[in-house]
This record gives C-alpha cells, sequence and structure tokens, in this order.
C-alpha cells in the first residue's frame, strides 16, 4: 500500500511557465478563504476520486483530499487546465491543452477498470447494506392442491 498524496500549490507551479506563475503569485484573493485556486484543487481531486470510485474494486482513503501517488501528474494538469477564467491572466499553452487530453484519457482508464490504482493506506470502510430492495409485487392467490398441480 501506498500513502496517497494531497496537491498543493507548489505541486501545480512545476507544472507552469514563467508567466503563468507570474499570473497565480499575482492573484489578489491568494491569502483570502475564496482563494480560487483551492477551489480548482479540490474539483480536480474530486474528479479523480468519483472516477475511482466507479470501480467497485478500487478503494478509496478515507481522506477526501487525497490522491492516489501515481495520479499526482493527472490532477495536476486538470487542475491547470480548470485555471483559465478562474485566476485572471492564465492561458493554456498548446503543450498543456495536448497534455490535459492525455489525463482525460487516464480517467476514462480508471473509469473502465483496465488501469487500476493503488490501494490507500487507511481506506473508507466499505458500504454495508442493512436492507434489501426485495418487494413483493403481487401475491399468490390460488392455493395450491394436488388437483391444481395435476399433470405436472
Amino acid at each position: 500500500m501506498k500513502t496517497w498524496i494531497t496537491l498543493s500549490e507548489t505541486d501545480i507551479r512545476e507544472y507552469l511557465n514563467a508567466a503563468q506563475r507570474e499570473n497565480l503569485q499575482a492573484r489578489p484573493d491568494r491569502d483570502a478563504g475564496s482563494d480560487p485556486l483551492s477551489a480548482i484543487i479540490a474539483e480536480a481531486v474530486a474528479a479523480i476520486r468519483s472516477d475511482i470510485r466507479s470501480v467497485e474494486t478500487n478503494f478509496l482513503a478515507e481522506d477526501e483530499a487525497t490522491i492516489p501517488p501515481e495520479l499526482k501528474r493527472t490532477a495536476v494538469l486538470l487542475a491547470v487546465a480548470l485555471m483559465p477564467g478562474r485566476i485572471s491572466g492564465i492561458l493554456l499553452t498548446e503543450n498543456q491543452l495536448i497534455e490535459t487530453e492525455e489525463a482525460q484519457t487516464v480517467l476514462s482508464r480508471i473509469r473502465s477498470g483496465s488501469l487500476p490504482v493503488s490501494l490507500p493506506d487507511e481506506p473508507e470502510a466499505p458500504e454495508v447494506r442493512t436492507s434489501f430492495g426485495l418487494e413483493v409485487a403481487r401475491k399468490r392467490n390460488i392455493r395450491l392442491s394436488g388437483e391444481n398441480l395435476s399433470g405436472l
């Protein structure tokens, strides 16, 4: 089992060019509670966790802010793709657009079950069903007897 990771602004900076880093640093609400980068990171992580959850054989870590370490690049690329329009002055390069498509391909492989993910150190408790959706739709009114069953 591998320890799952959380994304940070530092992780995202590694995938940005100089102008994008400068715009990210200069955002006005950087230290405020409504920092768009925090929301962008949370959205990228939630998308990955949702795709992992879609396959019954995968397990998620209890901490909702964590992802498997092998999906760090995918998460960063998804977060970078969400930045234009939400953080002023950030435009994606052609390379970043291509990498975003690759990240989407990774997610589709996870959804299809062809790309397994590592198990977390502390997986979520499995969902245990306490009630079942069994319902009698129609009650049989005919009593069975030897006469009714003769010929069977």
